[in-house]
């Protein structure tokens, strides 16, 4: 048998025994191998792989609204409290029960316990004054979760009319479920899912319906941060997933849900927590395991976008026609044949996966003739341009589109202008140099300018000054 620490009386030390005897130890109480943990704590620190990622704050704990009445369902462990009529909690109550089926047949997982915070098991939402209509609002962490997670109620403003009841609660609930289950993800993230199940269940991107603010000349990003985020503090980003599931999952939300699910993570270590994967992240990973292209799928959404609205008819998206007039995307630039060639003044600065368009008028072009377009953006980040042939009736008779380039500003698009073609859709997106985080502000904004103009055969090489002042 091996000893450790055994000696004989010839060996002890000399010293006071009482002493040595009033000495505390310190051996751990499961210390298997007493005197040997040290040294395997100092292995364990040296060997084990230690989180290097992004770190971000816990959600701060709100304090729910005061709950004057209450009325809970009979039939699903819902809640709604506020100061309101019998008529109106239960006029509430009755749209989110609606909501909440629909929510949960669709896979969506359901709402954690919360430990009885509302006076019971039920989810609870709860009528108080916001800015944002619906929202959500995080309670507590989970201390028995295997993954990241917390507990949280939803909040609807009394003001809502009736009618707007159930995209308003839609929005709530389903920010509600995103925040509890990814904590770490960005709140426009949250935010976003909200506004897709609204969209999914009513047709209506979220309580304030914000297609239109999203779809502004002023190139916002599909989520953002801050000053710089989507429409309605996130929710524009509803759009973005409702484009995902047309392209992923047919429209049954199927890619959107199991996308939030993967972004998920444990933080067992630390006092913030593991900001990645991020849904940007897993998104792009998802899609490429797929067989698709993130940066062809992007692209395409932008060319989407130019499709809505009057154009809608002819929207390579069925599910996204008939969405109004305020689904339209503005155009920057119109340009007429006559006007050519044309450069254009500056345009608008560009977010992460921001777009805009130009309408150029070819009616009356020279048989055989071609458009020549030139974008020259500033540095930093790359380029997408595409073009889209138009017919009288709006149809898309054709596209292209410019290959990206890395450390490259300028762009080419030349576009062969058959009889039928009476206008040239351009869009120009920026494409970034890397996949935005959301949980800090993103720096990669550019602006651009253009340069238009139209040749016919054998007028190639007619000089037109590509450079800009």
């Amino acid at each position: 048998m091996l000893l450790l620490g055994c000696g004989t009386g010839e060996d002890a030390p000399n010293g006071d025994m009482g002493a040595e005897s009033e000495e505390v130890d310190d051996t751990p109480r499961n210390s298997v191998m007493p005197g040997l943990d040290g040294v395997a704590d100092a292995l364990v620190a040296l060997t084990a792989r230690r989180w290097e990622g992004p770190r971000v704050p816990w959600p701060e704990e709100t304090e729910r609204p005061p709950s004057v009445v209450s009325v809970r369902s009979a039939r699903m462990p819902l809640a709604v409290h506020g100061d309101a009529s019998p008529e109106r909690l239960e006029a509430i109550l009755d749209a989110f029960e609606g909501v909440a089926a629909y929510v949960h047949a669709g896979g969506f997982p359901l709402p954690f316990p919360d430990g009885s915070l509302g006076g019971g098991p039920a989810f609870d939402l709860y009528l108080a004054p916001t800015d944002r209509l619906a929202t959500a609002a995080p309670d507590r962490p989970l201390g028995w979760s295997f993954l990241d997670g917390v507990s949280a109620h939803a909040i609807l403003d009394p003001g809502v009319p009736t009618d707007d009841l159930e995209p308003c609660i839609a929005q709530a609930y389903g920010e509600a479920i995103a925040l509890e289950q990814d904590p770490a993800e960005a709140p426009a993230w949250h935010r976003a899912l909200g506004a897709f199940l609204a969209w999914q269940y009513t047709g209506r991107l979220g309580c304030a319906d914000a297609l239109d603010r999203q779809q502004s000349d002023a190139g916002l990003p599909w989520i953002g941060h801050g000053d710089l985020t989507s429409a309605d503090h996130g929710a524009g980003g509803g759009l973005l997933l409702a484009m995902i599931s047309q392209r992923h999952d047919g429209g049954d939300g199927a890619f959107v849900r199991e996308l939030y699910q993967l972004a998920r993570q444990r933080t067992w270590e630390g006092s913030e927590l593991r900001g990645a994967p991020d849904l940007w992240q897993a998104l792009e990973r998802s899609v490429e395991l797929g067989g698709d292209r993130f940066e062809s799928m992007m692209e395409d959404f932008s060319v989407v976008r130019g499709f809505l609205g009057p154009r809608d008819a002819h929207s390579p998206m069925q599910a996204l026609r008939g969405l109004g007039p305020g689904a339209a995307a503005p155009l920057v630039f119109e340009v007429a044949l006559e006007d050519m060639p044309h450069h254009t003044v500056a345009g608008p600065e560009l977010q992460t996966f921001g777009t805009v368009f130009a309408l150029v008028d070819v009616r009356g072009a020279p048989a055989q003739s071609r458009l020549r377009v030139w974008l020259r953006g500033e540095y930093g980040v790359e380029w997408g341009l595409t073009g889209s042939r138009l017919a009288a009736d709006g149809r898309e008779l054709a596209r292209l589109s410019a290959p990206p380039r890395r450390q490259d500003r300028r762009s080419y698009l030349p576009v062969e202008l058959t009889p039928d073609t009476t206008h040239v859709l351009v869009g120009i997106t920026n494409l970034s140099h890397r996949l935005p985080d959301d949980d800090e502000p993103d720096p990669n904004g550019r602006g651009f300018r253009l340069i238009f103009d139209v040749v016919g055969e054998g007028e190639d090489e007619r000089p037109v000054s590509t450079e800009l002042d």
